[in-house]
């Protein structure tokens, strides 16, 4: 009888965990942005030729609730990364030659900076990119 008392009070106990602990609903649940389709080239130029550009560039604008994909072509022989801040912090590795896809959705508006996550030769032209979402 204790044994069955302990049990119900664990089993009761960690409910009430689960709903304390569990994270808030996602503020796009039951909302279906459009898709957002983006393509980044990584080369001796930086992303999408960001070494002839000033300030941010790439500069790239989706609203709230959209679902946002990177492609991420590397035409570099060198490695580089790509990651969003908030979003995909540790981000993506792509050796020479590869490409790879990011997606995720936008729930969060504010402005997030991309940026490469691999040192290399051309690195500080590839710091400064930038996700608004309005």
């Amino acid at each position: 009888m204790v044994i069955i008392a302990l049990v119900t009070a664990s089993l009761a106990a960690g409910g009430v965990f689960a709903i304390v602990l569990s994270p808030p609903p996602s503020p796009c649940s039951g909302v279906t942005g459009a898709t957002r389709a983006f393509t980044i080239i990584e080369d001796l130029t930086g992303y999408n030729g960001s070494k002839s550009h000033t300030g941010s560039w790439p500069v790239v604008t989706v609203q709230r609730c959209d679902n946002v994909v990177f492609v991420v072509v590397n035409n570099d022989t060198q490695s580089h990364g790509f990651a969003v801040a908030s979003y995909s912090n540790v981000g993506l590795e792509l050796v020479g030659g590869a490409r790879q896809t990011l997606k995720f959705q936008a729930t969060r508006t504010g402005q997030f900076q991309i940026y490469c996550t691999i040192p290399c030769s051309v690195h500080p032209l590839m710091l400064n990119g930038l996700l608004s979402v309005t």
